[in-house]
């Protein structure tokens, strides 16, 4: 019996050793950073985007002085953003090129400066040199399909459909993104159509983004056939949320 024991005992070990060895999640492969895992939404509470959505009308404006970041008045009444202004400069060199001055479009709310001023910082390190802005602010703008308000109504909000790089290469959004509806456009089951180096490097940098805590919802192409054509940023007062979509 004592022998039947050892011989069974042998042979469970022998298939044991044979077993193949768990493997951990693999590393994205080199020049895809993209297909790396998202920070848990646990980040957030405690997220530039968090910190820079709470601020008063009156912390704002002494915070936009202190980081330099030069404004100019709205030049027309914006109803819904706590401190309507324009953008009169490049932000730590990266130029944003925003709907002209008699356009509403082009205003925004001094927290989503702050927050532009925050993200031109991780674009210059990328070698951006300008943002292509379709709208910040858009009066009485809803979300899709719902009467809730879009942040786009507070000038909390931006949508970028292009970006120049250096040496004068442009990203366009709605050629290069190359990725398909309902996939997510980062973490390991992103995917692109179309591993062009634009498409490489536009979905590099959003997932740089998305992964900075700078803002709280970000949607791409890959959202809905509204978003087809740029990268929506917003931030929002009370928000707890890490949305990508």
């Amino acid at each position: 019996m004592r022998s039947l024991r050892a011989s069974l005992l042998c042979l469970c070990l022998v298939a044991l050793f044979r077993l193949p060895a768990l493997k951990a999640d693999p590393a994205p492969p080199p020049g895809l950073p993209f297909s790396a895992p998202l920070p848990p939404a646990s980040i957030m509470p405690k997220s530039s985007a968090t910190r820079l959505a709470s601020l008063s009308p009156a912390q704002c404006r002494a915070e936009l002085k202190k980081r330099g970041i030069k404004s100019k008045p709205a030049g027309r009444a914006a109803p819904g953003v706590a401190t309507p202004l324009r953008l009169d400069g490049p932000l730590n060199g990266v130029r944003f090129v925003t709907p002209g001055k008699k356009s509403v479009y082009g205003i925004l709310d001094c927290r989503l400066a702050l927050a532009l001023g925050e993200l031109s910082t991780l674009l210059v390190q990328r070698g951006v040199t300008e943002v292509r802005v379709d709208n910040m602010y858009r009066p009485r703008a809803k979300l899709p399909g719902r009467r809730k308000p879009s942040q786009h109504s507070y000038g909390l909000a931006i949508d970028i459909y292009g970006f120049g790089l250096t040496g004068g290469k442009k990203l366009d959004v709605e050629d290069d993104w190359h990725g398909d509806r309902g996939t997510p456009p980062c973490g390991p089951e992103s995917r692109l159509n179309d591993s062009c180096e634009e498409a490489v490097t536009l979905r590099n940098l959003f997932c740089d983004v998305a992964r900075s805590g700078l803002f709280h919802h970000l949607l791409t192409p890959s959202y809905d056939e509204a978003h087809r054509n740029h990268l929506h940023l917003d931030i929002k007062r009370d928000s707890r949320d890490l949305l990508v979509k």
